[in-house]
């Protein structure tokens, strides 16, 4: 294979990407879109199809099927500590009253997991699997400043300096090591425009980073006191799920090991 990798699957997840984006589309909006010819769209929709990955309604429109959300809950759930942390959302979004969010790091980005929204809590698209960029928000920070240093280092060589609000790298650094010693994130430099958040991280006893439960809510929320609050309602939650995670895995590995004899 080449360093370019295989131009057939390119082309194929170039299609699935847009059927996504514009919420589906036949064969002739797809090929001019795309620029490809309707017979190479066909082909890839028929495999596409027969797999499984793609319906077609009455309108002779292509749409992503469920699979791709069975597969993705299936990574959410083998590759995250997302098990151990749903049960944990729940409970926050009812003491809170607020919006919680289960967020984590995959190949650079900020990706969400799941949420749960209390009584009082705002509702946004944002959805699972959505992506952003971990250094525009103060939980993507926190992330950054829970990563191995190696990898924050490369992640930070990534971006270009300085940025918008002319923050230069030293700056950002020194922030990332202030968020790791304060043991939370808060800012209302959130994605969602007028809402703030407040993000801990999930450290089990092994010293092993899951991820950051966010609680977000409208600005005019979040004063000193509230963001004090939650904060420590965060770390206190939190707390007690490190403890269940390490030992559950200890279990989980042990039973493994035993298996295998």
């Amino acid at each position: 294979m080449s360093r370019n990798g295989i131009r057939a699957i390119d082309r194929m997840f170039d299609i699935v990407e847009h059927i996504q984006y514009v919420d589906g589309a036949g064969v002739s909006k797809l090929a001019e879109d795309l620029g490809m010819a309707k017979s190479t769209i066909h082909s890839h929709l028929s495999t596409l199809e027969r797999r499984g990955y793609v319906v077609q309604d009455e309108d002779n429109s292509y749409h992503l099927s469920l699979r791709f959300f069975v597969l993705g809950g299936i990574v959410r759930e083998k590759r995250t500590a997302y098990r151990h942390v749903r049960p944990l959302l729940k409970e926050i979004a009812e003491e809170t009253g607020e919006s919680v969010t289960y967020v984590v790091e995959s190949d650079g980005k900020m990706v969400f997991m799941g949420n749960e929204r209390g009584e009082e809590g705002i509702q946004t698209d944002i959805h699972a699997g959505f992506c952003t960029e971990l250094h525009t928000t103060p939980e993507g920070k926190l992330i950054l400043a829970h990563l191995p240093e190696e990898k924050r280092s490369r992640l930070l060589d990534q971006i270009k300096f300085p940025l918008k609000n002319r923050i230069g790298r030293a700056s950002l650094t020194a922030e990332l090591e202030r968020i790791r010693e304060d043991g939370f994130a808060y800012g209302r430099e959130s994605i969602v425009e007028s809402v703030g958040t407040v993000a801990a991280p999930i450290v089990d006893n092994q010293d092993r980073f899951h991820g950051a439960v966010v609680v977000a809510a409208p600005s005019l929320r979040f004063d000193d006191e509230r963001v004090e609050e939650i904060a420590e309602i965060l770390q206190y939650k939190i707390g007690k799920l490190n403890i269940n995670i390490t030992y559950q895995d200890l279990t989980y590995r042990i039973e493994s090991d035993i298996k295998t004899r």
